[in-house]
């Protein structure tokens, strides 16, 4: 997928799918430790459990189209929702269903009136016993706002995109001795945009190794290699020609270390820590290809009441064969990207929270139409069902 500022935002579901399975272990363990045992009464649980968030707020961005010179700016409303849908598990099966959406809207007049994201997710996952587990998961992806796409196309920078992602992915897991896993998973995807960027097709295998230790931590490394078809895009010669006849293809391979630790037994204190190295060769003179070097820190505060995060990231990115202005500019295109949050939310009562956020993305690039800053700050309601 194209680089984005802001994000999508679609990674935020995980944790709170894992929310609301926690929060129903948590309602069923309850219900075996009530009385009602002892009045030899039959316990009957609810066969779906469900949670819906509606969230509305304002806020404020510098540079809604992540120009690199003479940026606009603009207030604008948001609103979103998200919804987590659970099965109760049988027969050592369990359907978890997850949709989040994100409208907004730009108060001011200019080159973008409105961003949207939408993310659907339907996972099934058995249990075969002696510590295996199969899943199959079918997601949907949804994006209409300003991307930055310069890493991975020619002559374009940042660019509002409309595009509809299809994933289909199966997983296995083998759980071992001492916490230590192992898992397996073989996605495939199918990309739709609209004009300028072109369709693909992409899929390949990803193996990860992990352990859980302490207070649910976990540490774990993932190998993924992938491989992307276009339908119509070119092959480009060294110097930026278009090839005619020829059809763009990419292979990746993409590592990662991943350290997210609980510091205290309430897990009150979560660090999470990120590297990622991304090799990219396409199938020509080697005119996309890319190296990319990727670090983020994020720390975690929360309580019943608070939930309190500051989180920065910083990528760098090497072309070997593009350079920045030829023939007058032989010098090797390289560009690094920073990116800085931090978010405050507040528990009012059972139902409600406010939340305040702020966002710094920069890209530092010695192709001066590829730089850009963009500030965004924003706060609203979110209410919980």
């Amino acid at each position: 997928m194209p680089r984005c500022r802001p994000g999508l935002g679609t990674a935020r579901w995980k944790q709170v799918a894992a929310a609301g399975f926690v929060g129903w272990l948590a309602y069923a363990t309850q219900a075996q430790e009530l009385a009602l045992p002892k009045l030899d009464l039959p316990i009957v649980l609810p066969k779906w459990e469900h949670d819906l968030s509606l969230r509305t707020g304002a806020g404020y961005r510098d540079n809604v189209a992540l120009a690199s010179q003479s940026p606009k700016e603009s207030a604008f409303i948001a609103t979103g929702l998200e919804m987590i849908l659970l099965r109760l598990p049988e027969n050592n099966t369990q359907f978890t269903l997850f949709l989040s959406a994100d409208d907004l809207r730009y108060l001011s007049s200019g080159p973008v009136d409105k961003e949207q994201t939408a993310f659907a997710q339907a996972l099934v996952k058995t249990d075969f016993g002696s510590a295996w587990q199969a899943s199959l998961a079918a997601e949907y992806v949804y994006q209409d706002q300003v991307v930055d796409v310069s890493a991975t196309e020619a002559g374009l920078t940042t660019i509002p995109i409309r595009g509809h992602s299809a994933i289909v992915r199966a997983g296995l897991r083998r759980d071992f001795a001492n916490n230590y896993w192992v898992m397996v998973e073989l996605p495939g995807q199918r990309q739709f945009f609209h004009e300028p960027l072109d369709d693909y097709w992409e899929y390949g295998p990803r193996l990860t190794l992990g352990k859980t230790y302490g207070h649910q931590s976990e540490l774990s490394v993932r190998y993924v290699f992938t491989r992307r078809f276009y339908d119509h895009e070119p092959l480009r010669e060294a110097m930026g020609s278009p090839l005619a006849g020829s059809h763009r293809e990419s292979t990746q391979h993409d590592a990662r270390l991943s350290w997210k630790h609980y510091w205290d037994t309430q897990r009150r204190w979560r660090a999470t820590t990120k590297l990622a190295a991304r090799q990219s060769e396409d199938n020509g003179s080697g005119y996309f290809d890319y190296l990319r070097l990727q670090a983020s820190e994020q720390f975690l505060f929360r309580t019943a009441l608070w939930e309190i995060s500051a989180e920065g990231k910083l990528a760098y990115y090497d072309y070997p064969v593009q350079t920045v202005s030829p023939p007058t500019d032989l010098a090797k295109r390289r560009s690094t990207e920073w990116d800085l949050n931090f978010r405050c939310e507040r528990r009012l009562s059972r139902f409600l929270k406010i939340f305040a956020e702020y966002d710094r993305a920069q890209t530092i690039s010695n192709l001066a139409f590829e730089q850009y800053v963009v500030n965004t700050v924003k706060g609203g309601l979110t209410w919980t069902f």
